[in-house]
């Protein structure tokens, strides 16, 4: 007969149960509440950051592609500026070439004649 005691409870005590259980429930959805606000608050920061983030690696790109245009501008005109030095060292380097021939076909032509020369002064002797 005990356990008919237990479960014969005291209206008061049901009540007070009810009321236990309802301040339980009421603390939970606060808890959810809370836990649900700060989960929105969490998102909305990484939200924040990543477009913070995106927005710093578009600055980033942007001058990195300013700096490689401004090197690559130099460097086109430092290489036309090459290729005008070579045509004219290789004009020059032409114009040595004749004048070397010149000579070189000069002192050929003196070289003989001065052969020539001394094998008609050997003849004479």
């Amino acid at each position: 007969m005990s356990d008919n005691n237990h479960l014969n409870a005291a209206p008061a005590d049901i009540a007070q149960l009810n009321h236990a259980i309802g301040q339980l429930t009421g603390a939970v959805q606060t808890m959810h509440t809370g836990l649900t606000a700060r989960i929105a608050d969490i998102r909305a920061d990484i939200h924040r950051m990543e477009t913070a983030h995106a927005n710093r690696m578009d600055r980033m790109e942007s001058t990195f592609t300013q700096q490689v245009e401004a090197v690559e501008e130099r460097l086109v005109k430092r290489l036309d500026g090459l290729g005008t030095r070579v045509t004219a060292l290789e004009a020059e380097d032409k114009k040595l070439i004749e004048k070397t021939a010149k000579l070189s076909a000069l002192g050929g032509g003196i070289g003989g004649a001065l052969a020539a020369a001394a094998v008609e002064l050997i003849k004479r002797i």
